[in-house]
């Protein structure tokens, strides 16, 4: 497997921003087409919108988790992802630590994380990634703003030969001056553009593959 192998899926969490499952007389389904459900709420200690996004694709579950493994392909089709750095990597543990580069729009600078993410495999074939943010870990650049507030999950489950569930969910703090209204707008909107994005790419003529993890919880 390449050194970078399923390093981007946190790198993808980024762009599925929410912690925890909400409970469900609290979350509320924001947005449904092109069978992609996006639910969103909010908490009382975090003032960013948090969410959670599913849907199937009809590919294998190694295919679906072979794209986002992918990393030299990520640029191509993840939004605002422009670079993903491997820092360490524990395949026995399932263990790794990632710097990764989010590129946005002038005049906005760009943001940098280090995250710390750990993947396993359930006894029923589920895969799990979960990450976070850590505050150390790589050197702060001057025209970069560093996020610290970040936290993400992913989970690939297979319900058919060729047929994965994959949900994803999280929440992030862009720092800097972004206004809270626009965060909260884009949070909304993003898990669905990079749902769609998935499946569009998994459409093509491809040869993604995974080797699946063989830690159990």
């Amino acid at each position: 497997m390449n050194n970078k192998s399923w390093i981007l899926a946190c790198a993808l969490s980024f762009s599925s921003l929410m912690a925890q499952a909400a409970p469900a007389n609290e979350a509320k389904l924001s947005l449904q087409k092109n069978n992609i459900k996006v639910w969103t709420y909010q908490t009382d200690n975090n003032p960013v919108i948090q969410y959670k996004a599913e849907t199937s694709f009809d590919v294998p579950l190694e295919q679906a988790v072979g794209l986002i493994l992918n990393v030299e392909h990520a640029s191509k089709w993840v939004p605002y992802v422009s670079e993903t750095r491997v820092l360490s990597r524990d395949d026995k543990k399932g263990e790794f630590l990632l710097y990764m580069v989010l590129d946005f729009p002038f005049p906005l600078k760009d943001r940098d994380l280090v995250v710390k993410g750990k993947m396993s495999k359930a006894s029923n074939g589920v895969i799990s990634i979960k990450n976070n943010a850590i505050s150390g870990g790589y050197p702060l650049k001057k025209d970069r703003i560093r996020l610290i507030q970040y936290e993400g999950d992913w989970t690939f489950q297979k319900i058919a030969n060729n047929k994965v569930k994959v949900t994803t969910s999280g929440y992030a703090d862009p720092g800097g001056s972004i206004p809270l209204s626009f965060v909260n707008m884009f949070v909304q909107q993003q898990p669905y553009q990079m749902l769609m994005k998935m499946k569009l790419e998994l459409q093509k003529p491809t040869t993604y593959s995974a080797k699946l993890p063989d830690i159990l919880k």
